[in-house]
C-alpha cells in the first residue's frame, strides 16, 4: 500500500515538474494568461470578461437609478 503511495506521489511530482519546465527555464517566465479579458481575438469582437460586464452593468443600472430619482 505504501509503495502505491510513493509511486503516485513520485508521478504526480513529474507532471508537476513537466507542465512548468517552460515557466522555470525561460527568463521572466510567467503563467499564460487564459482569461477572456486578455486574449487579442476576444478583445478585438468586443467580448470583455465576466467581471468587466459585471461592472459595466452595475453602473449602468445605478445610472438608470439616478435618472429615474431626477424625473
Amino acid at each position: 500500500m505504501m509503495a502505491l503511495i510513493l509511486v503516485s506521489l513520485l508521478i504526480v511530482a513529474i507532471a508537476v515538474l513537466l507542465l512548468s519546465v517552460r515557466i522555470i527555464l525561460q527568463r521572466g517566465g510567467r503563467f499564460p494568461n487564459t482569461h477572456v479579458g486578455g486574449s487579442k481575438a476576444m478583445q478585438a469582437r468586443g467580448i470583455s470578461c465576466h467581471t468587466s460586464q459585471h461592472k459595466e452593468a452595475q453602473q449602468h443600472r445605478s445610472l438608470a437609478e439616478r435618472v429615474a430619482q431626477q424625473d
